[in-house]
């Protein structure tokens, strides 16, 4: 009886951790900006949030750097100027519940969860300069998100899906404040 004793608690410690797994972090970034640490230079925006329906999360610290690092110092220098700026997230369903969800509720960790979904990233950045507005802008980043997975590599594409939606409204953001255009960067290539 010992014997079953055991492989019962390791197949809860197993579940456990696959559980623990399977957590979706839109918030992290992929920290591919490493020019300068954080504590090295003054940053522009204290905080970004992200908000997802009522949920409001703050950015990680890694990729709250990536988002200042993408602000000139000699433009904006952060001892004149402060930015704030907040994402609003979106999730809208694609597609219907499918047969495969089915199962979901007889068995918890069925292989298969069809996901169809578009992501929406909307970026509202305002940068004052001595009280003044030198640059206000919006950005949007739309992600179709199709997969037949479940488990810790459904989440693993979903993370992978937040990452490059972050790291494409850096370069947006980057482009436009390095360069004197009123115009975002996504809307200039179709000219």
């Amino acid at each position: 009886m010992q014997f079953w004793s055991h492989i019962r608690v390791l197949f809860l410690w197993n579940l456990a951790i696959l559980a623990s797994a399977c957590s979706v972090n839109l918030v992290q970034g992929d920290n591919a900006i490493k020019e300068k640490s954080s504590s090295e230079q003054k940053s522009l925006f204290n905080k970004i949030s992200l908000t997802l329906g009522n949920d409001t999360l703050w950015l990680a610290q890694g990729l709250l750097d990536e988002y200042n690092q993408a602000v000139p110092q000699e433009i904006y220098p952060s001892n004149k100027c402060k930015g704030s700026a907040n994402i609003q997230a979106q999730v809208a369903q694609n597609a219907e519940a499918s047969p495969w969800s089915i199962p979901l509720f007889v068995i918890p960790f069925w292989p298969v969860m069809p996901v169809d979904e578009t992501w929406t990233y909307t970026l509202q950045v305002q940068i004052l300069c001595d009280g003044v507005v030198a640059k206000q802008a919006e950005y949007k980043e739309e992600e179709t998100i199709r997969a037949e997975i479940y488990g810790k590599l459904r989440s693993d594409l979903l993370n992978k899906a937040s990452k490059d939606m972050h790291r494409k409204l850096v370069q947006r953001f980057a482009f436009e404040l390095n360069y004197n255009y009123n115009a975002d960067m996504g809307v200039r290539s179709d000219y």
